[in-house]
């Protein structure tokens, strides 16, 4: 999943919070690199797997006072001690706080687990809920228990908050509360009677430590729908706090549109278009207004727009 300079830049601005992307961005390149030698490994070891045993759980980490921090459980599963591998089908991987309750817990069709890095490569679909309810479904994923991340490749779907955000790709950092998503990326919630769907070509969401999805940033191909209103532009930001969606021009020459499709019929354009999701206000800056005026009768000598 790669970004373009220009696209890391806008993303600093509209992100509009002490997000380093580009510091972040570098650091998911080091785990790449992990997922392709875990996903390497997924198939050497898979191919040597013949004497699998039955039914297992074993601990992989532990706190200083001999409780487990993070084990590894499945129904068949084969370890090469040497290497420090296990291979295995339904996998269970959990991570504990200190009290015993359950951080994380990742459910694997088919995975490797590194034992030295506590971090492994499902082949097949993974299902992972952590500590806040944030639930992460997807095919062919990457994992890594100490960083709290995960990396999936396809088939994404992301439940928080009550909202629900699917897309290809992805890469998800709950440790630092950030997701981004990559290819037919959607967003789906609801903010009273109102029911919204944002999409676009990238995204990026930031979520805090309460399962609150605080702020998503829309990338590329964007278009918005909230219950009358239809809109598309360059990008977007939709902001949960005040249910607020703000959308951009390119800076070239191509505004912003939101339409109207309601009794009333309108539309508006501009370099920068605000809407909330609860309301029907809107404000925009450097705009241009379309009123439909069929069937309306207009006073003698007014002209429509």
């Amino acid at each position: 999943m790669k970004l373009s300079v220009n696209v890391v830049v806008a993303l600093a601005a509209l992100s509009a919070n002490a997000f380093d992307s580009a510091d972040w961005l570098e650091q998911r390149m080091l785990l790449d690199r992990e997922a392709e030698r875990l996903c390497a490994a997924y198939a050497k070891y898979g191919a040597l797997s013949t004497e699998a045993a039955e039914s297992i759980i074993v601990p992989v980490e532990g706190y200083a006072d001999g409780s487990v921090k993070t084990s590894v459980g499945a129904k068949r599963a084969q370890f090469f001690l040497v290497d420090g591998f296990i291979w295995g089908e339904g996998v269970e991987v959990r991570q504990f706080k200190r009290d015993g309750t359950i951080d994380m817990k990742l459910d694997a069709d088919n995975c490797v687990v590194d034992r030295t890095t506590r971090s492994g490569w499902v082949e097949d679909h993974a299902h992972a809920e952590f500590r806040d309810e944030a639930v992460l479904d997807g095919d062919r994923v990457y994992f890594s228990a100490p960083e709290e991340y995960l990396k999936i490749y396809t088939n994404t779907v992301l439940r928080a908050d009550g909202k629900e955000l699917r897309s290809i790709r992805a890469d998800y950092d709950h440790q630092n509360g950030v997701a981004m998503f990559d290819g037919a990326v959607e967003l789906r919630g609801r903010e009273g009677k109102n029911e919204y769907v944002l999409k676009c070509d990238q995204a990026f969401a930031f979520i805090s430590g309460t399962n609150e999805l605080r702020r998503v940033v829309a990338l590329g191909g964007v278009s918005v729908k909230s219950g009358d209103r239809e809109g598309s532009c360059d990008r977007a930001v939709f902001t949960r706090r005040d249910s607020k969606i703000v959308m951009y021009g390119d800076g070239e020459g191509v505004p912003a549109r939101l339409a109207d499709n309601s009794k009333r019929r309108s539309e508006v354009e501009g370099a920068r278009i605000t809407f909330w999701t609860d309301s029907e206000q809107v404000e925009v800056v450097e705009s241009k207004v379309t009123i439909d005026t069929k069937g309306i009768k207009l006073p003698k000598g007014a002209k429509a727009l």
